[in-house]
């Protein structure tokens, strides 16, 4: 049985989300030789840390201004391949396929490690990119990737724009887990997030990078309104977790909690969802069709999903935190 090799980093979680979904399903249609490997984590650790601490600065006021001029500045980098002249990954990446011998690669993270390994090692092995967003950045285009897998027509033709071959290009969605695909039993999950079933309830994934000034504002606005209950979902942030919780303990309007693996379940008891434009929970949620409502977001990826969606016609999207409130009530 081929070995696939799927390569992926924990820059917030939707990369790996889909390396794992992916994986679900190699796995469903009775192929079980895969391995997901975190490249840049494997790499070196101390900088991989570092440089998440650097994305996470690009939630912050001035940070945003920096990722604004990294993101948007991208297509000129990748033009000039600038990029190219750093190929950072790469003796890892040599130890890693010494070490599986993948037959095939997935990239579920844009690197130009791959592609600089297999032309300096002279090999040919079938690679594959899997772009996590709904929006390009130019990171992503590498000419020698044999397939891309997109979310949408748009993103096909920005491709295709960048001398991508259109025969390279598949419009497949952005993979979610199984579990989005399955129907859940209502009353059952009422009773087990003790959801009263007479009360709308609005999610809220605040995810790794959540602020609790914003969160505190849009709980105490929304839980105005009795006929409401709010369940926040923290992720890996375990400071805005305490925070809420020492907040909200006693209050039976919200619940708490912190880094969740059936988020589907939570989709199913939700009336509509509000979060951040990652790609991935995008997916999520127009998986169950839950109706969307977006915050805040940061310059690059983010503010390029939610204008997409709003465009669409899929999501409410507003910068500002009142406005959020507003539409949610008025949505719900």
């Amino acid at each position: 049985m081929p070995k696939i090799l799927i390569l992926t980093t924990n820059y917030g979680n939707g990369h790996v989300q889909v390396a794992k979904a992916l994986k679900e399903q190699f796995i469903l249609g009775g192929h079980s030789n895969v391995v997901i490997r975190d490249i840049y984590q494997e790499t070196n650790p101390r900088i991989h840390e570092w440089t998440k601490k650097l994305y996470l600065k690009s939630y912050t006021k001035s940070g945003r201004q920096l990722y604004r001029l990294f993101y948007y500045s991208s297509n000129t980098f990748s033009k000039r391949n600038y990029f190219l002249l750093f190929p950072y990954g790469y003796s890892k990446l040599k130890k890693i396929i010494a070490e599986e011998q993948p037959d095939a690669i997935i990239n579920t993270f844009p690197t130009f490690a791959v592609q600089y390994f297999l032309t300096k090692a002279n090999i040919t092995m079938p690679t594959y990119n899997v772009v996590t967003d709904y929006c390009l950045h130019h990171s992503w285009v590498q000419p020698s990737v044999d397939k891309y897998y997109v979310a949408t027509p748009q993103l096909k033709s920005q491709l295709i724009a960048n001398h991508i071959d259109q025969s390279k290009i598949l419009i497949t969605g952005i993979p979610v887990q199984y579990q989005f695909y399955q129907t859940n039993y209502r009353a059952f999950l009422l009773n087990k997030y003790q959801v009263k079933s007479e009360c709308k309830t609005v999610l809220i994934v605040a995810g790794a990078y959540g602020v609790s000034t914003e969160m505190k504002y849009i709980c105490e606005e929304l839980k105005k309104d009795k006929t409401l209950q709010i369940l926040i979902v923290c992720g890996k942030n375990d400071q805005l977790k305490k925070e809420l919780q020492n907040k909200y303990d006693q209050d039976n309007q919200i619940r708490i909690f912190g880094y969740v693996t059936n988020m589907a379940e939570l989709f199913d008891i939700a009336t509509c969802l509000i979060t951040k434009p990652g790609g991935v929970i995008l997916s999520e949620a127009v998986a169950k069709n839950v109706p969307i409502v977006l915050m805040g977001t940061k310059p690059g990826q983010e503010k390029e999903n939610a204008l997409f969606f709003k465009r669409s016609g899929a999501a409410i999207f507003h910068q500002r935190w009142s406005r959020v409130v507003k539409d949610t009530k008025k949505l719900l």
